[in-house]
């Protein structure tokens, strides 16, 4: 009752009144704090190791208004403006003042405007193309602190093509059978002052995403590409994934994700001890793996994820281990429909050639993670609360 008081006040702030009864206003969002001990040791050069610390985070809070206003036919109109919020730190940044481009700004998260009706919605604004697996794995995005889903994201030495986009286009279709995609464009850099059209490309985003979704059984699927990065021309990256899952019971599935990322025409060499192992002009690719089991037992939540980043391929000399695997376990006790508290266990295996790191939405402290990190195994143990409204 308080929210839809509140959505009503602010609806009557922000609206003329003859627009008030056919336009709504929600206002949500999440708190997601808690205590974890991160630690990344094992590397190859013992100098880029980092030793354990005890941390209050935060992952994923956020602040955020919904308004749908009925244009008639069918019609209708919307804006979503979600922002991240630390509200650990009240700072922009995430953990130990590493950069978090998802807080600290309004419309930070997803948001956008558009118009919509049978034949779908078209929307303005920031997005997230290939970023999520929507309801098949989303235990980092949804459930607890950070889990493997988010491991076509991780930093490491191939890069995404694409996480939360800015200036984004997409059209998004209808529900037919189950089925539904999503087709997205951005101008990338070529949007700024470095484009001047001299001698460069244009750095632009396209993204198509397909989902289906019917008893038991849903899928997802996703392809993009980041054309002329930096206004580059030729220097591409470009992935896929394929996920399938299995809802063998209210709030529990198995599931899993396979795709590769690869990054064509290097800009710079990718090197270490003198040794060159990714020269420029080459397009080093990897395949990663993803399964996942979400189990709800009374108030219980339980998840379990592995992920293996395969060895990379199309290296000018391949050193060997290049290859990781990834763990997340975790348990959620809702204490309510909207609140719980949970433990969670995640670990990266790094071979003495790989330096994947647990990075998403700040969370990692190993902000130089790069080649001088490689080999060290990355490391979050966590409790936390989440509070959704």
């Amino acid at each position: 009752m308080q929210k839809k008081l509140l959505a009503v006040a602010v609806a009557s702030a922000l609206a003329p009144a003859a627009a008030m009864a056919q336009s709504t206003v929600e206002i949500y969002g999440r708190a997601n704090v808690g205590l974890d001990q991160y630690e990344a040791k094992g590397a190859t050069d013992p100098t880029g190791n980092f030793k354990g610390r005890l941390r209050v985070f935060d992952f994923g809070s956020r602040l955020g208004f919904r308004v749908n206003e009925s244009l008639g036919g069918g019609m209708r109109a919307f804006v979503v403006m979600e922002t991240g919020v630390n509200i650990d730190s009240g700072s922009g940044n995430g953990q130990s003042g590493s950069a978090n481009a998802s807080t600290g700004f309004w419309a930070s998260r997803d948001s956008y405007a558009g118009i919509g009706g049978d034949w779908g919605d078209v929307r303005f604004g920031r997005q997230s193309p290939f970023y999520g697996n929507g309801i098949i794995m989303q235990g980092g995005s949804n459930y607890i602190n950070q889990a493997m889903d988010s491991a076509f994201s991780f930093n490491g030495a191939l890069a995404s093509p694409s996480g939360r986009e800015s200036n984004v286009l997409s059209y998004n279709s209808p529900t037919l059978g189950g089925f539904n995609a999503s087709l997205s464009w951005g101008p990338g850099a070529s949007e700024g002052a470095a484009y001047t059209g001299t001698g460069q490309g244009k750095e632009q985003v396209y993204a198509l995403t397909g989902r289906y979704s019917g008893g038991p059984f849903r899928a997802q699927a996703d392809v993009a590409k980041r054309k002329d990065v930096a206004n580059v021309s030729g220097q591409d990256r470009q992935a896929w994934k394929v996920g399938a899952g299995f809802s063998y019971a209210p709030g529990s599935q198995v599931s899993a994700i396979v795709g590769q990322i690869e990054n064509k025409n290097l800009a710079a060499n990718i090197s270490f001890g003198g040794i060159v192992f990714a020269a420029a002009g080459t397009s080093p690719k990897a395949t990663i793996w993803i399964l996942n089991w979400e189990h709800m037992l009374g108030q219980w939540q339980f998840l379990a994820q592995y992920a293996m980043f395969d060895k990379i391929k199309n290296l000018t000399v391949d050193p060997g281990g290049t290859d990781a695997q990834g763990f997340t376990l975790a348990a959620k006790y809702f204490l309510s429909k909207r609140t719980g508290v949970y433990a969670s266990f995640n670990q990266i295996k790094n071979k003495e050639n790989a330096w994947y790191d647990i990075s998403n939405g700040g969370s990692s402290a190993n902000t130089g993670s790069g080649v001088t990190n490689r080999g060290n195994d990355p490391r979050i143990m966590a409790i936390g609360v989440m509070h959704n409204f």
